[in-house]
């Protein structure tokens, strides 16, 4: 039994966008940390300094997290123009 996996160039460009798309809302959401961060600076004592900690760990997995969904934008990039070059070439 042989099984294809049938994909649409439109549903590929979509991805695009919707990576597109969660890119600049998971951006503009460290933003907004940024700023409630530097808030932070003029709190004093163990619970700032633990709430400190906590929103730094925030920001090293939310950059982490970020760079994986640009690589895989990237991949995908990268695939929908060898499927456009293929297409064309048929």
């Amino acid at each position: 039994m042989s099984r294809e996996i049938l994909l649409e160039l439109d549903d590929l460009l979509q991805a695009e966008r919707e990576l597109s798309g969660l890119l600049a809302a998971i951006q503009a959401d460290e933003q907004e940390a940024k700023v409630m961060y530097a808030r932070l600076q003029d709190w004093k004592g163990q619970s700032a300094h633990v709430l400190r900690e906590q929103i730094e760990a925030f920001f090293l997995e939310m950059s982490r997290r970020i760079k994986d969904i640009e690589e895989h934008k990237s991949n995908l990039t990268q695939y929908v123009q060898y499927m456009k070059q293929v297409d064309g070439a048929s």
